[in-house]
Order: C-alpha cells, then sequence, then structure tokens
C-alpha cells in the first residue's frame, strides 16, 4: 500500500531547487520543496516495493497511474497519494502507463508484449491488443484520444484506434529499438526515437515522413513537444537535451551538459522544460535563455518518467528508488519562497 510523505518544514533532502552557476540572489525566485513523497511499497508487506518506471496522469488532475517491475499497475489519489486499486493483468515489467486524454481509459504495457486497455474504474477487466513481437517501451495518446501509437523493441511503430484498440497504421521506424514516441499537440505529426539518436516524423493523416533528424548520435530515451508545438526536445544517453524546429527539424541548439543519462522529459509550458535522469535530480531549463533555472533534488534513484499537469501546475517524477514525487510549481510558491540559510544549503548540495 501507498504511503505518503507530507514534509513538515522546508527540506533540502525532501526537493529543494537550487540554481547551478548563479549568485544567492537568485534563490529567492526558487520552489524550495516537493509537495509531498508517494512511497509505493509492495501489495503485500512481505513484498519488496517496485522500481516506478512510468506514471500518468489523468487530464482533470486528480488521478495518478504508477507502474513498475512487480508487473502491477497501482492507480491513486493525487491529491493525498491514497491508493485506490490494482490492476494485475500484466506478466512482467511494465514499462508505460498513459491515460487517455478524457480520463475514461488507461493503457498500459511492458516487457509482456502486451498493449492492455482499462477502463476508469476499480473492478476494471482489461481489453488486451494482440501480442507485440517484442518488448513495448513507450507509447502516446494523441490529444484527442482517438490514437494510441506504441512502439519498443523492433523496427516498427503501430498506430491503434484510441477506443477500441483496432489496428490503424505500422510505421515503418527509424530504428530497431524505439525508446519514445510522441504526438504533436495538434495531433498532425507523431515523432519516434531510440538507438543511434535519429528522430523520425510522420504525418500521421498519410502515413507518409515528414523527415528525418539525426539527432545526436547516441540513444534517444526521451521526446517531448512543447505546448504550442514549435519545439521538439530530445534526450538520452548523450546527457545534454537537444531542441528542434517541429517543423522543419532544423537544430536550435541544445542545453548545458548535466553528468546524467537523460531518462523523462516534459515541458511545464512554453518556456519551461523539466529534465530527470540518472543522477536522481530533475533540472528545469529556461529554453528560451537556455539556462537551468533550478533542481530538484530528492530522489535516491535514477529519475525514470516525468508528467505535468498543467491546470494543477504540479510536476510528478518517479523513480527507481521506489518513490513518485510531486512538485507544486505555481507561481505563488515560486514567489514566496526564500533564501535557505547557507549550512542547510552546503549540506543539501551534491
Amino acid at each position: 500500500m501507498a504511503k505518503i510523505t507530507f514534509p513538515a518544514a522546508l527540506a533540502w533532502t525532501l526537493g529543494a531547487l537550487c540554481i547551478a552557476g548563479l549568485g544567492d540572489e537568485a534563490l529567492a525566485d526558487t520552489l524550495l520543496q516537493s509537495s509531498r513523497v508517494i512511497d509505493i511499497g509492495g501489495s503485500k508487506a512481505a513484498e519488496r516495493a517496485p522500481v516506478v518506471s512510468g506514471v500518468a496522469l489523468s487530464q482533470q488532475g486528480k488521478l495518478l497511474a504508477v507502474a513498475g517491475d512487480d508487473h502491477l499497475v497501482r492507480v491513486l489519489r493525487l491529491e493525498d497519494g491514497q491508493p485506490l486499486y490494482e490492476l494485475p493483468a500484466h506478466t512482467d515489467w511494465i514499462r508505460v502507463v498513459a491515460f487517455r486524454p478524457d480520463g475514461k481509459m488507461l493503457a498500459t504495457a511492458g516487457d509482456d508484449r502486451q498493449i492492455r486497455f482499462w477502463p476508469a474504474g476499480r473492478d476494471a477487466q482489461p481489453s488486451p491488443l494482440p501480442a507485440h513481437r517484442q518488448v513495448i517501451y513507450s507509447m502516446a495518446y494523441s490529444s484527442d484520444g482517438r490514437m494510441l501509437a506504441a512502439g519498443g523493441f523492433e523496427r516498427a511503430v503501430r498506430i491503434y484506434d484510441g477506443d477500441n484498440g483496432r489496428l490503424l497504421r505500422v510505421f515503418e521506424a527509424p530504428v530497431p529499438d524505439v525508446r519514445a514516441v510522441v504526438f504533436s499537440p495538434d495531433g498532425t505529426r507523431l515523432a519516434a526515437a531510440g538507438g543511434g539518436g535519429r528522430i523520425r516524423i510522420w504525418d500521421v493523416a498519410t502515413g507518409k515522413v515528414a523527415f528525418d533528424i539525426e539527432g545526436h548520435g547516441r540513444r534517444t530515451y526521451t521526446l517531448a513537444y512543447s505546448p504550442d508545438g514549435r519545439l521538439l526536445a530530445s534526450a538520452g544517453c548523450s546527457r545534454t537535451v537537444c531542441l528542434w524546429d517541429s517543423q522543419s527539424g532544423r537544430s536550435l541548439g541544445h542545453l548545458p551538459e548535466r553528468p546524467c543519462k537523460v531518462m523523462g522529459l516534459v515541458f511545464c509550458d512554453n518556456t519551461t522544460l523539466a529534465a530527470g535522469g540518472s543522477d536522481n535530480v530533475i533540472y528545469l531549463w529556461d529554453i528560451a535563455a537556455r539556462q537551468q533555472r533550478a533542481e530538484l533534488r530528492g530522489h535516491t534513484g535514477s529519475v525514470s518518467t516525468l508528467a505535468f499537469h498543467g491546470e494543477t501546475r504540479e510536476l510528478v517524477s518517479g523513480s527507481f528508488d521506489t518513490t513518485v514525487r510531486v512538485w507544486n510549481l505555481t507561481d505563488q510558491l515560486q514567489r514566496e519562497a526564500s533564501l535557505l540559510p547557507e549550512s542547510t544549503a552546503r549540506t543539501g548540495s551534491r
């Protein structure tokens, strides 16, 4: 059963933010702590806690789905971390979970090569799709919920009907191990990437390749479109976040290198990008300035997955440390944050 912890005070160890390379005066504009920490735990007291590999938020911002290596999907109430129910139909590590935008369906998939559609609700019975040939590593719904894209360890990206799971199209992927798929916000294009770093963009309506981006030459783990659809961000083993013009594929440069593989990306708005990875830290980037705004610290294992809800301004992170953290990024908290004592800042730095 999940256990939620609410920090009693502003504690650096529960998610303090710090500005890298900036003077102390900049700290006054930073968020100081995560709102809460959810310890997922095993489904039974004797079971170990699962590694968290996927999180998803319902569009209404009320439900949180969490998946990992114990073959279970847990659905929790986001506001307090209260467990609601478990979905136990998979037989291997679950890599990805995705809520349909209307919140009425949850798609799950992973190492058992099976995609399952779960109608929302405690007593839901899954509708399994025909098994893929290999592990499924990434899925994404289109913004209207009419399509679900899925990719994994084969040279194919499959597009399914978002309602009934009927196979609509099969796109030839640029690599044999697809680690990331994502629709553009308007649903007209689909991007996919994986080994070797090449990114392929398709026109969804025609199924034709719009263009390929050679990328950074190393495995890509994650892709993200900005909310306005103008930018595409990619990251992975290269330890940098690359930025691309989403319409042409032209390089717009990259963000400064950080000492980690980047495993999760999500835009919080058109100019703020969150990136998490193997050094256990979430970095907040100012895209326009190409500068790091802050660091979110607290996880003790790789940050494997990120999700953001625009209305509640909450960033959710899942980690190999078996916890989920919720970070409130509201403007009010950013304005009200004050400087930490110098001794505390030294204790929290890494």
